[in-house]
């Protein structure tokens, strides 16, 4: 995409600054190592498991350890991440908090109100996060810019505009697109539009663009794709399952399914899980072909499964969260959970926010319920998962919960 000339002098002048601010801007937020409780992006992994296999949380009820009233801008609804030692969230705008007090390092207003996905560059010291808002697609400087206080703004917060939306559609503005970053390479849905693409996250470039359905304005509502050993698995209404290869974009396969509604793909070692509005299937991940399927009862339009130590968890939207064996799709427990919800799971323990209003703790094992947490202030975020705590937008403020004393 052509840049404005606003945002050229603006670039400019980030790189005239860039031999006095580097040193600033890297040690804002990327100087400390990526720790073993890294959760990179929305769905902890490319694959989108949901599953962290090192973090552990709270396991018996939580308390808040910090929290951190934002500022007038931010409106919070996407779950968090987390570098080193500082999490980062967006809405309407992207904020960073040390992992440890919650003390502000940066923040910067913008459109931007997906999750977010780190990516490494190659001509940058600090990391782009990609970031989604009903007008398209942003890279983001994970350290934040040079902050101006006197123009109450930073110079190089933005790195780049990617592709951007047709406007507004006949039901209002697009919903924003969730990003994953792979091997160098962004991909995601383009907001209000019928494209999925893969993004150089140096400057935005499109390495490849596929389209559904190029005459038919309406979206084909993409979820957020799945990536793992150089696939791309992408699930859409109508109907349809696709893979396609990670580096050229090449349709490798195809399948219908026979529901209108289907929900976000999940990779994993036996193939790709695939939920749609009344049962749940895993696909085998070179061919599409099913491997199983197994009807929930339920009726789901926004969950998303998590899959962990060879078990997928699904909420059924309706009354009950499911555990089913990945292997062979055989349901091993279920228990009472109502509205959408897309669990996270760490140390045994599975994670659900309750329609935006409450979480709840489940053992992953068992099905038991641990405990249940309800904030002061709804929506809350998905949670993620560090050590022993756990992390999650909340409306105008961002929370940690510890254990609770």
């Amino acid at each position: 995409m052509v840049p404005s000339r606003r945002r050229f002098l603006e670039a400019a002048g980030f790189a005239v600054a860039g031999s006095i601010g580097t040193a600033f801007v890297s040690a804002s937020a990327e100087s400390d190592p990526e720790s073993e409780y890294e959760w990179p992006m929305a769905r902890y992994d490319p694959a989108g498991t949901g599953y962290h296999p090192m973090a552990s949380g709270p396991k018996d009820g939580v308390e808040v350890a910090w929290e951190h009233d934002a500022t007038d801008w931010f409106r919070g609804t996407a779950p968090p991440i987390r570098r080193g030692e500082t999490i980062y969230a967006a809405g309407n705008g992207l904020l960073a908090l040390d992992s440890e007090t919650g003390t502000r390092q940066f923040g910067s207003p913008g459109p931007y109100q997906s999750g977010l996905a780190r990516a490494r560059t190659s001509v940058y010291d600090t990391d782009t996060l990609a970031v989604t808002a009903p007008s398209g697609i942003f890279g983001v400087n994970s350290g934040g810019g040079i902050d101006l206080p006197v123009l109450n703004r930073s110079i190089g917060a933005e790195r780049w505009a990617g592709p951007q939306s047709s406007g507004p559609g006949f039901f209002g503005p697009a919903d924003p697109a969730t990003p994953v970053a792979a091997d160098g390479t962004i991909y995601t849905a383009v907001p209000g539009t019928n494209s999925i693409v893969a993004l150089d996250p140096d400057d935005g470039r499109v390495r490849w663009r596929n389209t559904h359905h190029q005459d038919d304005k309406v979206s084909v509502s993409f979820n957020r794709p799945a990536v793992t050993d150089g696939l791309v698995f992408v699930t859409n209404w109508p109907w349809q399952v696709t893979a396609y290869d990670a580096e050229t974009g090449a349709q490798r396969w195809q399948r219908e399914l026979g529901e209108q509604t289907v929900l976000a793909p999940v990779a994993t070692e036996m193939g790709v899980v695939v939920p749609t509005r009344n049962d749940v299937r895993l696909l085998d991940a070179t061919s599409g072909e099913r491997l199983w399927k197994r009807t929930h009862g339920g009726n789901i339009t926004e969950c998303v499964p998590a899959v962990a130590d060879g078990t997928v968890y699904l909420p059924d939207q309706r009354e009950s969260m499911h555990a089913f064996d990945l292997e062979t799709g055989e349901e091993l427990w279920t228990t009472p959970f109502d509205g959408p919800a897309s669990p996270v799971v760490a140390d045994g323990v599975v994670y659900a926010v309750r329609s935006g209003f409450s979480l709840v703790a489940i053992d992953a094992a068992s099905g038991e319920q641990r405990f249940e947490y309800r904030p002061s202030q709804v929506p809350l975020s998905t949670p993620i998962v560090g050590d022993e705590v756990l992390y999650a937008a909340n409306r105008n403020r961002v929370i940690a919960l510890g254990e609770a004393t």
